[in-house]
């Protein structure tokens, strides 16, 4: 079995094996930087909150004048202690560097209010402050507080992440309205929604759709959609369950742009052909979108005589 000290050496081992490459410093950076920014210039000033641990620090603001940085970071630390084993040492070693960017430029910088109108404060500040989580995220770290819970929830679920923080948000500013007043809390909730919806839209900025096609003409079908608009195909073999005959399945990821194009095809090889159009949240592996140049021209294109 091994001794204390060997232990402690595999686990500082382990901790100094984790890479920072350029890209991830500059989205943790610039992502904590702009939710900073968007803390000072637009919900502190108009009053409100925001959720998890910085709307709990905002909250003490308030009330006891609290350091907002200061109060982010020791409340991160024991749910970075909880989080660390199933969340990974890279995500707990980014998430914790980019809690104590958020402490210094919160609580240093000389950042100037930019409104006082609540409505503003509400959309701006969740639009940047929406902006700066994702911008983390993709650094493979988090701002802390209910980001680790809802990464872990995406983990472990498959939930987005951008709902399960509204969830878990939501539920403390319906708290925070018998504190302060409703009105601040429901515009609260409109900046927490906007800034949730920034964050699930950055995390998949090009939604692509998977269409299956069902027809008797699926060999001409494939043939067009290979020579006209340069996509692939899968043939997938299935059974009518009425019919009991074999036919060929059609699956065809595409952009939303080329949607007319592909029903176009489709339609007009077989009237009576059954498309099924799907949303295809996050597409891995190699997928090439067509330049706009190149759809407008096939777009365009009339047939020779």
């Amino acid at each position: 079995m091994p001794s204390h000290y060997t232990r402690t050496k595999r686990m500082l081992r382990g901790w100094a094996a984790v890479r920072v490459t350029a890209a991830q410093l500059f989205w943790l950076v610039s992502g904590t930087a702009l939710y900073a920014f968007a803390i000072r210039g637009f919900i502190l000033p108009t009053h409100l909150l925001t959720g998890g641990v910085t709307g709990t620090a905002i909250l003490g603001h308030a009330v006891f004048h609290w350091h907002v940085g200061l109060t982010v970071l020791l409340l991160n630390i024991p749910i970075f202690l909880l989080g660390t084993r199933d969340l990974g040492r890279r995500f707990a070693l980014y998430s914790g560097a980019a809690v104590l960017i958020f402490w210094i430029v919160t609580d240093y910088s000389s950042i100037q209010p930019l409104t006082r109108d609540p409505m503003l404060g509400a959309i701006f500040g969740g639009l940047l402050g929406g902006m700066g989580s994702a911008f983390a995220l993709r650094s493979r770290g988090s701002l802390g507080g209910f980001d680790i819970l809802a990464v872990f929830f995406n983990r472990r679920f498959g939930l987005g992440v951008g709902e399960v923080s509204l969830v878990l948000n939501g539920l403390l500013i319906v708290a925070a309205g018998f504190i302060e007043k409703p009105e601040l809390a429901m515009y609260t909730l409109i900046g927490i929604f906007v800034s949730s919806r920034t964050i699930d839209t950055l995390q998949a900025p090009r939604r692509r759709k998977a269409v299956l096609i069902i027809s008797d003409e699926s060999v001409s079908i494939r043939r067009r959609i290979l020579q006209e608009m340069h996509r692939g195909a899968t043939i997938l073999n299935a059974q009518g369950a009425f019919t009991e005959r074999d036919r060929d399945v059609l699956l065809c990821i595409i952009t939303r742009a080329e949607l007319r194009e592909m029903r176009d095809i489709v339609l007009s090889e077989d009237p009576r052909a059954f498309l099924t159009i799907l949303e295809a949240n996050e597409v891995v592996g190699r997928f090439r979108s067509s330049s706009a140049r190149a759809l407008m021209q096939r777009l365009t294109a009339r047939p020779r005589f």
